[in-house]
């Protein structure tokens, strides 16, 4: 069972805890490494597969969202980190492929393959004015143009095989060329002609993570993701989410790969049965997580039943906007998950890349011949 963890105004997490009466008023909080340092370890330490560094690159005058770039963000946190999967989120209407393809290719080199990509298509978070592509931010078919993007990128981080590096002293020879290709992708929305001028990522393809904001981009993300984070507030919307995202993939041919499904949820942490009883009656709803309120154990109850009847795949853990949450969920909850058998801490000697920890194979090389000789 996989867990993961968001920076993100979904999931209220630093900015919204701030509001609360109970945080301190420091004003560098959110840009500070130190919290990003921290938080990152925490993270690490409780047995978390992932950390998703959301993105929305405009800036409201009422209500600014704040980030951090994610790619300097999980750059940093990877120097920090030694085995925690790191998830930069990149809107296909901003980013070029070419120039998304080498960022992503390079941060799962520097973490030694525990980078992901957050790929987001979602023309309506209005930042197109900030990037002057205006039409392009737009497609009259969002997930045709998301979809062309991503091929792209997969055809450039595919752009040179695993053994073009040669490194013969003896010849001088550091790179085979006839291993490095050329794309040459003419298409409705792109041309690039490659190759990447950095070398295959280390886990071959980056795993893809889908984050949900509506039904609506289930198909595409049941034909090309790697992990989706369902966008449901209860566990009935939960278990009908992956079985409509498991009969889409079989329909693309993903039957036996299709993507991991991971429940969206918000842990209001109670000390007592009758604080419990408060925060259920005043924690907010939330359409798109499900808010679980309740003792240690009852939470870790929940999320063991959900595994056992194999509702879902993983838990994408949002952190509650209230000061003292987080760590009560990482201090009382994750024991408590670990007790259970639903968890188990990361050990020396495991899988070392992201792709391993998710279960998810290494592709091959699309320049590769999967044909082998006949001898004799």
């Amino acid at each position: 069972m996989s867990f993961s963890s968001e920076i993100s105004p979904r999931a209220g997490g630093m900015l919204l805890a701030y509001l609360h009466r109970g945080a301190g008023p420091e004003a560098e909080t959110a840009f500070a490494g130190s919290l990003l340092t921290s938080l990152a370890r925490e993270v690490e330490r409780a047995g978390f597969d992932l950390l998703v560094f959301d993105d929305e690159p405009r800036a409201e005058a009422a209500a600014p969202r704040l980030r951090i770039d994610p790619f300097t963000a999980a750059s940093f946190v990877a120097t920090r980190t030694r085995h925690l999967g790191l998830a930069v989120t990149a809107d296909a209407a901003y980013y070029e492929p070419f120039n998304l393809a080498r960022l992503t290719a390079s941060l799962d080199h520097i973490t030694h393959g525990r980078a992901a990509l957050n790929l987001v298509h979602d023309p309506a978070r209005g930042a197109a004015i900030n990037f002057g592509v205006r039409d392009r931010a737009a497609p009259l078919d969002p997930a045709r143009h998301a979809r062309e993007f991503l091929g792209v990128v997969r055809a450039l981080w595919d752009s040179w095989e695993d053994d073009a590096f040669l490194r013969d002293k003896a010849s001088g020879r550091f790179v085979d060329g006839a291993r490095i290709h050329a794309i040459a992708h003419r298409g409705e929305y792109f041309q690039v002609q490659g190759p990447l001028n950095v070398a295959r990522p280390p886990q071959g393809q980056l795993p893809l993570v889908h984050v949900e904001r509506s039904a609506a981009s289930r198909p595409w993300a049941a034909a090309e993701a790697d992990i989706v984070v369902v966008a449901a507030a209860h566990e009935a919307g939960v278990r009908e989410a992956g079985e409509a995202l498991r009969a889409l993939a079989a329909r693309e041919g993903r039957d036996a790969n299709p993507p991991l499904v991971f429940a969206p949820v918000v842990p209001w942490v109670a000390g007592t049965p009758g604080e419990a009883e408060r925060l259920r009656a005043r924690a907010p709803f939330r359409p798109d997580a499900v808010v679980l309120a309740g003792t240690p154990d009852e939470i870790a109850a929940t999320l063991q039943d959900w595994a056992a009847r194999r509702i879902v795949d993983g838990f994408a853990v949002l952190p509650a906007p209230e000061p003292g949450q987080w760590p009560r969920f990482v201090e009382q909850v994750v024991p408590a998950l670990a007790r259970r058998g639903v968890i188990a801490p990361a050990v020396e000697g495991a899988a070392p890349t992201l792709r391993g920890r998710l279960g998810l194979a290494r592709p091959a090389n699309r320049h590769v011949s999967l044909l082998q000789p006949v001898n004799g």
